[in-house]
């Protein structure tokens, strides 16, 4: 009996954590945020393990995990968003939760991801951020404040997505 329960709750926790990180639907591109400052300098490593902050703004910052499907799945049009908007005053980065170095450098050798890559392993960085799962894309002006943030998997080559993130670039690249 002890054993049954003990799977039952196994299996409970496992669910809740998948629901926790399950990705939201994402048919209305970026929600406005307001009054959302990105988080003091976060404890980030680079793939080459060293200390690294981000850049400031304009920002994008797409947060994904090796072990979340919907995140896995965007990556490609996430690199080719990127390419296509490569001559605009965005600074761009993948930035990874709580996987390890190794993890990352490993799956990065099968999946290609064009962003500069930071991690944050302890999550600490993160969790400041008001996510409801992964992935999760966050859009940050020059000023380093949190404008807009889409939560789930996005179609980076849907045109009414592509329409809605152009209309937003005027107001995050330009000076305030």
């Amino acid at each position: 009996m002890l054993k049954l329960l003990a799977h039952h709750t196994l299996v409970l926790t496992r669910i809740s954590v998948a629901l926790l990180f399950a990705p939201v639907a994402s048919t209305e591109g970026f929600t406005p945020l307001q009054e959302l400052q990105l988080p003091g300098q976060p404890p980030l490593l680079s793939l080459d393990n060293e200390a690294v902050d981000l850049p400031s703004g304009p920002l994008f910052i797409n947060i994904w995990a090796s072990w979340c499907k919907p995140c896995i799945d965007e990556l490609p049009a996430l690199n080719r968003l990127k390419a296509r908007y490569e001559d605009q005053d965005i600074n761009w980065v993948a930035l990874n939760y709580g996987d390890s170095l190794f993890q990352v450098n490993r799956f990065m050798a099968t999946t290609p991801i064009d962003l500069p890559v930071f991690l944050d392993v302890t999550t600490q960085f993160t969790r400041q951020l008001p996510m409801k799962g992964l992935p999760v894309t966050f859009l940050v002006d020059r000023e380093g404040r949190v404008q807009y943030q889409m939560d789930g998997y996005a179609d980076w080559t849907d045109t009414a997505l592509l329409d809605h993130w152009e209309s937003l670039l005027p107001e995050l690249v330009n000076e305030q």
